[in-house]
């Protein structure tokens, strides 16, 4: 889960999960929770953190009749940031993938690009040997990182993902939050060319 808190004091909940009290508590005191977003086709908590915080909008990133069915009034995430979030966050819905479409956002003021799972990190752990053989396998074990092999493969509209890529690397980012693995506090822009240049062939 990743919150930033907007230049006008509310929150802006990606990927919200299930928290101890007190983390909410800090949360509540932190400012008025206004969007909650998945940036990808999984709502696990997105009800349940609705039903603590009804006043907050609901982004997702592309029409799910069953989600719609479960969340109230979900809005859909269109590659463009809302005017609500568009002086804090850029946003762009990465294409091309056969499977998934996941939206990635630009925090301008601290130069962070906000990734869901497309990137991974995994750091290799002692006594787990079939573990960190899949981390490598995958392409995904720390340091290098990188996008799970199952998802490269899913990569079949790859002009569509060049174009996606484009514009990703066009943000002037420096660091980079992800949700599986080590997050990258300095020089993510290379980090993120390296990761993406399987794409070039």
């Amino acid at each position: 889960m990743i919150i930033v808190k907007l230049a006008d004091g509310s929150l802006w909940v990606n990927s919200p999960v299930s928290v101890p009290i007190e983390v909410l508590d800090h949360i509540k005191a932190s400012g008025p929770v206004r969007y909650l977003v998945a940036p990808k086709v999984a709502y696990v908590a997105l009800g349940e953190w609705h039903a603590l915080f009804p006043e907050a909008e609901l982004w997702i990133p592309r029409h799910d009749p069953n989600a719609s069915k479960r969340l109230p009034s979900t809005r859909i995430l269109g590659g463009v940031s809302p005017p609500v979030w568009a002086a804090d966050l850029d946003e762009l819905c990465f294409k091309g993938n056969l499977f998934i479409q996941e939206a990635f956002f630009f925090h301008k003021l601290s130069r962070t690009l906000i990734v869901a799972d497309f990137i991974q990190n995994h750091p290799i752990e002692p006594g787990k040997p079939l573990l960190n053989a899949l981390w490598r396998l995958g392409g995904v074990a720390y340091p290098q990182g990188g996008i799970p092999l199952d998802v490269r493969l899913s990569f079949t509209g790859r002009t569509l993902a060049r174009r996606s890529l484009e514009t990703l690397l066009l943000w002037d980012f420096d660091k980079l939050i992800i949700a599986h693995g080590v997050c990258v506090e300095k020089e993510a822009k290379p980090f993120m060319e390296q990761t993406f240049r399987w794409l070039a062939h």
